[in-house]
């Protein structure tokens, strides 16, 4: 299709109000208007919606685009119906008489863009009104999920290149061309990318990638002591009134325990997740939305695609299973482009809750054949129940015959637990063999004779995922270059000047003579666990914490820590070991010994000879005079950028401003000391000072 700029730009201007494209959305909407399949990868608030929605109202015709939530549905159509472009979707919010008026106008080509969720591939009326349509391209939104080694694997969305080529195969010869697809994703390492596109089915597609790097958002992670996070939850609160928060949580039981406290003391607060009725779900949205609630305490249901730019602050109380997911759920935060903060509460009780899904998602293989016989024993005859007791204690009592009779039989040794039965109906429902309905299940696609070997190296990379969250907590290393690196952004070691460990390391040259690297006591405790999980192998624990080795060379217990300290030096590692086995809390041999259990137990402490010194309290700067410096240098910093028309971060990072607060006398010779460029000094310094001076001026009640 010839593109025509102006008209495209005129189209731009009239429906969303933009008057040009951001920087990557220009060549991806270049692409789709082409005609070819594409992998698009941009970052939260890099405008994926724009890249789809574009080219559909410039050229015509329907597209189709599959969206895994609700809220990411309504919040989006209703923005193109408010602009004048015909949109509707079609999900279980609806009755059967609404499903089928909608269909009947997609039939017809009455809508520019129509949402589903890929399970509605299963309803043959949606499927009918597809194949009467007059049907251009399939968006597919969040395709990581089609990735089984994404931090969101759905099955139905892996089996959406299958149906989109069943579709093909009816449309094609109506229309007289492929159904174009365009799949986007805001998180995708290199082998997630690669299973997209096979997953999918897309013919040869142009890749776009956006860098990672999100540089208005500040990261920081604070351990907490208390599995409990409600009090440090509450100081962050205050410390950023008026801002609008999203606070994200794992388990839907926490959402409403932390949604109750903070309401009970006074904050402008609600709460979001899957359990809601849809009502309930669609008004706390429209209200979060509105600006009517200032802090919405949410599961990770919560969030994808809904057009909210000015949230200040995210904050995790629970630890999430990936940093994929972390980075997708703080992203959230600062989509205007403007200084915004993520931070993560992180307490080791995080750790089991994790352990418990990634063994409900991935049973154990040799396991799995007898449960699901036991179930298709239940289910031939038709829709029953299915009780993980009772399934548990009838496989485990014919396993115990079988062995006393027959050994060597290949059946598993051990009994079959309810977690066993749980996980293994849960892979059963996700290959799509059975079928869920309330609480009754019935056989779908049954594959009688299939080897899951597979499961275990879903496991394995789930706990590659884990560690490298676990990890990322951790580290002392800077936050942003780690996440970089994650996504396979091979940049070398620096500072971003603005994660917590950047800015702690800014305030230690202030404060401390000697900096030296200091280790939490929560991180020799892992390291000591993980160390002991290790064959005792010379060197192979360095291996396999640093995540260095092939899955297929790991017994079962090293899948678990493996990669578990891929973000820390060799020579730290090396140190703290022998700092474990010099206070004989690990043996020469790496088993944690007795006084090792006590310590870890907390009956004993380990003693920081790594503390660094203190300067001369003399030169410090009080709290209060800090305070007040660091509100002018914001003030300043933001008035700086408007006159400039430039981002704020590009000024100075928040980590700078606190370093220049914190100095005992700000100068020119001063800021040029504590590291500052002549270039910065030169062009800032001046009106800098001349703002701080003032409040020095300023008697303190006055301000």
């Amino acid at each position: 299709m010839n593109i025509n700029i102006s008209e495209m730009n005129a189209t731009l201007k009239s429906v969303f109000g933009f008057d040009d494209f951001r920087d990557l959305q220009k060549p991806i909407v270049t692409s789709v208007m082409s005609g070819k399949d594409s992998l698009s990868i941009l970052k939260t608030s890099g405008g994926k919606s724009l890249c789809y929605q574009m080219p559909a109202i410039y050229r015509g015709g329907t597209t189709l685009v599959i969206s895994p939530l609700i809220s990411l549905m309504k919040d989006q159509v209703d923005g193109l119906t408010n602009r004048g472009v015909p949109a509707s979707f079609v999900n279980s919010s609806l009755t059967s008489q609404e499903m089928n008026e909608r269909y009947r106008k997609l039939s017809r080509g009455e809508y520019t863009l129509f949402y589903v969720s890929p399970e509605r591939f299963m309803d043959e009326s949606f499927v009918g009104a597809l194949v009467r349509s007059p049907l251009h391209t399939i968006a597919i939104d969040e395709a990581h999920c089609a990735s089984q080694w994404g931090h969101d694997f759905r099955p139905s969305y892996a089996r959406l290149g299958e149906y989109i080529d069943r579709l093909d195969d009816h449309l094609s010869k109506r229309v007289g061309h492929r159904i174009q697809r365009i799949a986007f994703t805001a998180t995708a390492t290199a082998r997630v990318q690669e299973d997209i596109i096979k997953m999918l089915r897309l013919t040869d597609p142009d890749k776009h990638i956006q860098d990672f790097d999100r540089e208005n958002l500040s990261y920081s992670v604070v351990l907490s002591r208390k599995p409990d996070r409600s009090s440090e939850i509450i100081q962050a609160l205050e410390e950023h009134k008026g801002d609008c928060t999203i606070i994200y949580c794992v388990t839907v039981k926490e959402v409403e325990r932390l949604y109750s406290h903070l309401s009970s003391q006074g904050f402008n607060v609600d709460r979001y997740h899957g359990r809601l009725e849809n009502e309930e779900k669609s008004r706390v949205q429209d209200d979060f939305i509105a600006g009517n609630i200032q802090i919405l305490v949410s599961t990770s249901a919560f969030g994808m695609g809904v057009d909210k730019a000015d949230v200040r602050l995210v904050l995790h109380a629970q630890m999430p299973g990936s940093l994929e997911a972390w980075y997708q759920e703080a992203g959230r935060a600062g989509r205007d482009g403007k200084p915004s903060k993520a931070i993560l509460f992180y307490h080791e009780n995080d750790k089991n809750i994790h352990k418990f899904f990634i063994g409900a998602a991935s049973p154990d293989i040799t396991k799995i054949e007898p449960i699901k016989d036991m179930i298709y024993r239940m289910l031939k005859n038709g829709a029953a129940g299915l009780d993980p007791k009772i399934i548990s204690l009838n496989c485990s009592r014919q396993i115990a015959v079988i062995n006393s009779v027959m050994p060597s039989n290949g059946l598993p040794l051990t009994e079959i637990s309810v977690n066993d039965v749980r996980a293994t109906i849960n892979l059963l429902v996700n290959q799509g063999e059975i079928e869920e309905f309330d609480t009754m299940y019935q056989i779908s696609n049954w594959q009688p004779a299939v080897e899951y070997v597979w499961v275990d190296e879903v496991k394995r990379h789930n706990w590659l995922k884990f560690n490298a969250m676990c990890s990322w907590c951790e580290t002392n290393l800077c936050r942003r270059w780690q996440i970089l690196r994650y996504f396979d952004e091979r940049k070398a070691h620096y500072r971003c000047g603005n994660c917590d460990n950047c800015q702690r390391e800014a305030l230690s040259k202030l404060k401390h003579t000697l900096p030296e690297k200091t280790v939490r006591p929560s991180t020799l405790m892992a390291l000591a666990n993980a160390i002991s999980s290790v064959e005792k192998t010379p060197s192979r624990w360095v291996h396999v914490l640093l995540g260095t080795l092939p899955v297929s060379e790991l017994t079962p217990h090293e899948t678990e820590v493996s990669g578990r300290f891929a973000w820390h030096a060799v020579a730290d590692l090396r140190r703290w070991r022998n700092m474990l086995i010099d206070n004989e809390f690990l043996s020469d041999q790496h088993s944690i010994t007795e006084k090792g259990q006590a310590w870890i137990s907390g009956k004993l402490t380990i003693p920081d000879a790594s503390a660094p010194k203190q300067s001369d309290p003399s030169n410090e700067v009080s709290l209060q005079t800090v305070n007040l410096r660091m509100k002018a240098l914001r003030s300043w910093r933001k008035t700086t950028a408007y006159r400039q028309d430039i981002s704020e971060i590009s000024i100075s990072t928040e980590a700078q401003l606190k370093k220049i607060a914190s100095l005992p006398s700000i100068s020119i010779e001063s800021l040029t000391n504590s590291g500052f460029s002549s270039g910065w000094v030169s062009q800032h310094a001046e009106t800098m000072l001349k703002i701080l001076k003032k409040i020095e001026e300023t008697p303190s009640n006055d301000l």
